[in-house]
């Protein structure tokens, strides 16, 4: 009987005790998560950047960078207007003399101005690659340059003019120390050129000097794409794509998608411009649309659609774990194909169109060289003879 009673008393007392035990790993799990703030929130590099002095300062809807670039352009217009006219008040001019200044002196239209200030970016990122300066530095410089020509005209300082001054500052930025003595010998240029609009360049960049690139998402993409497609992608095949969508990011940074849409979407811009059936089939399983919750059917077997499933339902659940909203792959995906179009969309000024604007821009602001030029072409036309007559 003893041995029975200790045996039916060891063993009612096991019980509690094993209970107690996971009681007690239970309590500690919710004592983490409770030694937490109450408003504790994980922070994304979409957080980051929302809360950033570039997404801040420099991003706009359509229609309010149409109008900033309108009012800079109005601006310039207004101020070449005013020195036309002083310039024909303090001028004994002929009607001939006139007629041309109104016909050759007359300002850019915001659209010549873009096209020329895009030409100019174009160069911006040549002469940077040239100088074999890290990829960052290169976006940077781009960015720097494009930024500036919205807070100021081409009408009033010249584009090759501060080309060398965006991309020194560029490395100053991105941490790749370079003296500006060495940058003028390596640009071939002049340390007094390329400081002169430093402060100017600063002044239009409101100080703000961070830049978040898309080419840190992409990494994360490459990577993520193969943990939610595990097996079913290839990795060379995967590094080819890479390499492409990097090329890719740099010509984005060349228009306006920097100023509507955050990195992460540029990215996946890019991502879906190289392959949009990987792209589409990663973001369904990623982010599954609450309008079609069916699972998704696969045309390898039927392990292979059950592997699709669980990750699916895995992806759901670190999603509601992480405390976050689902985000729906369908509006996702209508974001960036969007942005996808804005990045294929640009036609590029051809060097010839370049050169008749730049050359409508300097006589613009230098309507006296015009008039020097008539005068010059009209003596070539006078006879000899009457030149000889005249001295």
């Amino acid at each position: 009987m003893t041995d029975v009673q200790v045996g039916e008393k060891s063993t009612s007392n096991s019980a509690p005790a094993n209970m107690t035990v996971k009681g007690k790993e239970a309590e500690l799990k919710p004592a983490a998560e409770n030694n937490k703030p109450f408003n504790y929130k994980r922070i994304s590099d979409d957080d980051l950047y929302r809360h950033s002095s570039q997404y801040r300062m420099w991003s706009y809807t359509r229609d309010q960078l149409q109008e900033k670039r309108i009012d800079t352009n109005a601006r310039a217009i207004a101020y070449i207007e005013e020195n036309l006219l002083k310039v024909r008040e303090a001028s004994n001019l002929t009607e001939e003399e006139i007629k041309v200044l109104e016909d050759k002196a007359i300002p850019l239209t915001m659209e010549e101005e873009l096209g020329l200030v895009n030409f100019y970016a174009k160069k911006v990122q040549v002469i940077a690659q040239h100088l074999n300066l890290p990829t960052e530095v290169v976006a940077t410089a781009i960015s720097f340059f494009r930024r500036f020509f919205l807070e100021n005209s081409v009408m009033q300082i010249d584009p090759k003019s501060i080309v060398h001054t965006t991309i020194f500052l560029a490395c100053k930025s991105e941490n790749y120390f370079i003296s500006v003595d060495s940058f003028a010998q390596k640009a071939k240029s002049t340390r007094e050129s390329i400081l002169k609009f430093e402060f100017k360049l600063l002044e239009s960049l409101k100080f703000s000097l961070l830049n978040h690139h898309p080419y840190k998402p992409l990494h994360g993409f490459f990577l993520d794409i193969q943990n939610v497609l595990y097996g079913k992608v290839d990795l060379n095949y995967m590094g080819q794509i890479y390499d492409r969508c990097k090329k890719r990011i740099t010509a984005a940074i060349l228009t306006d998608v920097v100023y509507f849409y955050t990195p992460p979407q540029i990215t996946l811009a890019t991502l879906l411009i190289e392959d949009e059936a990987l792209v589409t089939r990663y973001l369904e399983m990623k982010f599954p649309s609450r309008e079609n919750s069916q699972e998704p059917v696969s045309e390898s077997g039927e392990k292979e659609e059950q592997n699709d499933t669980n990750t699916t339902k895995k992806n759901k659940e670190q999603n509601l774990d992480d405390g976050k909203s689902p985000i729906d792959s369908a509006k996702l995906l209508a974001i960036i194909r969007e942005c996808k179009s804005l990045i294929e969309e640009p036609k590029p000024l051809s060097t010839e169109e370049a050169k008749k604007i730049a050359a409508k821009n300097y006589y613009c602001q230098n309507p006296l060289t015009l008039i020097q030029k008539l005068k010059r072409k009209m003596n070539e036309d006078t006879p000899a003879a009457e030149k000889r007559q005249k001295i």
